[in-house]
């Protein structure tokens, strides 16, 4: 026999049907995957009915929470699985986180905020912190009631160790690169230049033999001159050197580390009336003066007071002390 053991809310329709479709493409049976869609203008009531149908379910927290989500437009996929079905079932966990699920625990806190008068939620160990595993919780109640039918339990003491380790980062630096730039320079320089002069002067001299007469000569004379000629020599006339520097710092890191202790409380006999009734006295005198519950009514108290009737009174049943406190909050309320 099956049930529907997994439910994942989705706030986008697509992501539901993806979901729903991942998982018949991975061998699920057709019957056993259900999906719920919400075009969000269905206050909760209807959409909480199709899932509670197919579930199971009764628990007025979960229906709150389940409805408001419907109320706001979430759709579901709800997966049917054999008790036998260990890694088939966390296939299916995988399948569902893998679109988003809506983590319902951190959203009613978010709706509380915004003003939403829900139940109060309280944490849910589960795998995906978005379905709700039944088959989970009836394996943790099997395994406690077997523990405490061989006369042992135990509850592991839990403490955090800081341990603080070190990382290098990038913390800036230096970048040096070079340029080249132009400026103008000037510098003089004497300069020589030759001219060749051609004079005539009037002269009245006999002819000598030096003047060679009648003879055919060549006189050439040249000129020079000095031109500029520019040379560029580079030299080295500075150096930029880049270097490291470092040094070591001690930092102080402070943080906080948990610890979970374990309270052991003797509970006394339960069997005599007396005992039950000192329980009911104790416990309806402690709720009477708590502001909380002043001038609420029998039905709107009720889950709350149980909640922490166990919660004090560990291995206590409520149902064999709710007659007795019942009576005791009427006549505290009477008195008022």
């Amino acid at each position: 026999m099956k049930n529907h053991d997994l439910v994942a809310f989705y706030q986008s329709r697509d992501n539901a049907e993806r979901a729903r479709k991942e998982l018949l493409d991975a061998g699920f049976d057709h019957d056993d995957v259900k999906a719920y869609f919400n075009d969000g203008g269905d206050s909760g009531g209807g959409f909480w009915d199709g899932l509670k149908n197919a579930f199971g379910m009764t628990d007025d927290e979960d229906k709150a929470l389940y409805a408001e989500a419907a109320r706001r437009g979430a759709s579901a996929v709800a997966v049917s699985l054999d008790d036998d079905e260990g890694p088939t079932g966390q296939r299916a966990i995988q399948v569902l986180q893998r679109y988003q699920p809506i983590d319902l625990d951190s959203q009613s806190q978010q709706w509380r905020a915004q003003g939403w008068t829900g139940a109060t939620t309280q944490q849910r160990a589960t795998a995906t912190n978005t379905a709700a595993t039944a088959r989970t919780q009836q394996q943790h109640t099997q395994a406690r009631a077997q523990n405490l039918t061989q006369g042992q339990e135990a509850i592991p003491v839990v403490e955090e160790e800081l341990r603080v380790g070190k990382r290098r980062v990038a913390a800036g630096g230096v970048r040096v690169h070079s340029r080249v730039t132009e400026k103008p320079v000037q510098e003089q320089v004497q300069l020589r230049e030759e001219r060749v002069n051609v004079e005539r002067r009037p002269v009245n001299r006999p002819v000598s033999d030096a003047d060679r007469a009648f003879q055919e000569r060549a006189i050439e004379a040249t000129e020079t001159r000095e031109e500029a000629v520019v040379q560029k020599n580079a030299r080295v006339v500075e150096e930029v050197r880049v270097n490291k520097e470092a040094d070591q710092r001690t930092e102080t890191v402070r943080d906080t580390v948990r610890r979970a202790d374990v309270d052991v409380e003797k509970i006394p006999s339960q069997g005599a009336t007396t005992g039950g009734a000192a329980y009911a006295d104790e416990f309806t005198t402690q709720i009477a003066s708590d502001q909380r519950y002043r001038g609420r009514d029998w039905d709107s108290v009720e889950p709350e007071f149980r909640q922490n009737f166990e919660r004090r009174y560990p291995g206590t049943r409520w149902d064999q002390f709710k007659d007795a406190v019942r009576r005791n909050w009427d006549r505290a309320k009477s008195k008022v």
